[in-house]
């Protein structure tokens, strides 16, 4: 019986144990590939960079906001009149 419960505690630390190394095994290797992707090829420019916009794109994306602006401050006036 003594046998059995040491055996099964032996196993339990060894699957521990393999756990613990395959999680932090893991998060090296991201660490690495994180580092390694960072670093790049060496005066590449980025794919995400976006076009200058111009100045018409630049009103009418102000003007969108203006308005949503409005129709929430609208709505809030209405909501607080009907209370």
């Amino acid at each position: 019986m003594a046998l059995e419960i040491v055996e099964i505690l032996k196993w339990a630390a060894v699957i521990f144990v393999a756990g613990f190394i395959g999680y932090f095994g893991k998060y090296l290797s991201k660490l690495v590939l994180a580092r390694v992707h960072k670093s790049g090829p060496e005066g590449a420019k980025s794919t995400s960079e976006k076009p200058a916009k111009t100045r018409e794109e630049i009103e009418y994306i102000l003007e969108k906001k203006r308005m949503k602006i409005e129709k929430k401050r609208a709505k809030s006036l209405k909501k607080a009149k009907s209370n």
